[in-house]
Parts: structure tokens; C-alpha cells; sequence
């Protein structure tokens, strides 16, 4: 049996000369959020960053677990 376990977001901005991205994290989300819920949370995030700063990307993490029912464990 497949169960969700939990959905992650993380905010990535881009900052001016330099490659590395400041990334803020949100664990616990609802599940299968909507894509244009996801986009604005990135964008309100930017609007709180340095002007400078602007939204790289948001990336959605989904763990799940597998475990087997009783009626599937072999005896």
C-alpha cells in the first residue's frame, strides 16, 4: 500500500552575482497543491527578498511510503 507521507516546498532565489540560490523551505504542505497556488507562494517570498533578488524556481518534494497489507505479507 502506497501512503503519502508529506509535500514539500522550497523557494529558490537567484541573487545578482553569484550562483548559489537562497532557498526557503516549507514542510508539511497540503497535498497536490495547484501549480499557480505553488508559483505564488514563490513570488510573495521574492516581493519579502532584497529587490536584487528574484524567484529561481519553487521545487515540490512528495514522500511517500510502501508498506504491505496483512493480506500480502507471505507466511
Amino acid at each position: 500500500m502506497k501512503n503519502l507521507e508529506q509535500t514539500k516546498l522550497s523557494v529558490e532565489l537567484s541573487q545578482p552575482d553569484d550562483d548559489k540560490t537562497i532557498k526557503q523551505n516549507f514542510s508539511d504542505v497540503v497535498a497536490e497543491p495547484d501549480e499557480a497556488a505553488i508559483l505564488s507562494l514563490g513570488e510573495t517570498i521574492a516581493s519579502l527578498a532584497p529587490e536584487e533578488n528574484e524567484l529561481a524556481f519553487v521545487t515540490e518534494t512528495v514522500e511517500y511510503s510502501h508498506v504491505q497489507e496483512a493480506e500480502e505479507i507471505p507466511e
